[in-house]
């Protein structure tokens, strides 16, 4: 039965992430009053939700059920762990990312500005989080399946959100909203090191590989991103195996236990 629900039985592990997750904010908001309590839980939290935002990631892709209603009921509680709502990593991400990471005028995730410069992480950071529920309604434009569901679960999310400030506001505002945002922020962080800088024009060279295994054990393989890139529909379980396959074609700065070197320089050259 668990093999008919769940494809990939790795997933399981991060289903109960997500449930367990969620039963600890939710018995945060329902029993705690004391603020400090509140923000020492919603912050004990953290990183559990970091690892969800990795995950949800890899669910856009790949959905964890075969049965659709789970798989909503699951996007229901990442919303509320990661401030992503259903569907719109469909639009902000695969839509608006993969299908264009080489078009800077297209890319959701662009890391140039105007002049062609480089942007610095933070100022990536929220442009990029600014634009993330925008960019759906644009996206959604071209696709109107997709922005239909996108528009119908991001009501619902509101909606649930919405009960859960009016019912108990403080707890509401410091276990969810503000995990919510800063989730997001911490998602389009991350994903500054996957591209910025680099030239386009060859997939070996337009995306960083991060083999570390701690780093990749915590966001579900989320640093094999050359090979992602390459394979988007493929298992975050199957990336590491299909990156040794792409690994002697990839650069060796572009490789290995971390980001780059590029990274760790404050001025970064425009890309080419």
């Amino acid at each position: 039965m668990r093999n008919k629900l769940l494809p990939f039985p790795a997933d399981g592990w991060a289903v109960v992430l997500i449930v367990l997750t969620f039963a600890a904010q939710l018995s945060l908001y329902l029993f705690v009053d004391s603020i400090a309590w509140l923000a020492a839980g919603a912050f004990a939290l953290v990183p559990f939700c970091l690892s969800v935002v990795a995950y949800n990631h890899n669910h856009m892709h790949v959905r964890t059920f075969t049965n659709q209603p789970l798989n909503r009921i699951l996007e229901v509680l990442i919303f509320l762990e990661t401030g992503s709502s259903p569907f719109s990593g469909t639009l902000n991400h695969i839509v608006g990312h993969h299908a264009s990471y080489d078009k800077p005028e297209l890319d959701t995730l662009n890391w140039r500005r105007r002049d062609g410069t480089t942007m610095g992480r933070h100022e990536f950071a929220l442009r990029c989080v600014a634009w993330h529920y925008p960019s759906c309604f644009v996206l959604g434009q071209k696709n109107p399946r997709l922005r239909a569901q996108f528009l119908t679960w991001l009501g619902l999310g509101v909606a649930l959100l919405g009960g859960l400030i009016a019912y108990r506001p403080v707890p509401a505002l410091v276990v969810f909203v503000a995990p919510m945002l800063l989730m997001l922020y911490a998602l389009k962080w991350s994903a500054y090191a996957h591209h910025s800088g680099l030239p386009y024009g060859d997939d070996y060279t337009a995306s960083r590989t991060h083999t570390g295994r701690f780093y990749n054990w915590f966001t579900w393989n989320a640093g094999y991103h050359a090979a992602h890139h390459f394979k988007q529909a493929l298992h975050w379980s199957q990336l590491p195996e299909y990156h040794a396959t792409l690994a002697p074609r990839i650069p060796a700065e572009l490789q290995g236990d971390g980001w780059g070197e590029d990274l760790k320089r404050r001025s970064m050259t425009p890309a080419a």
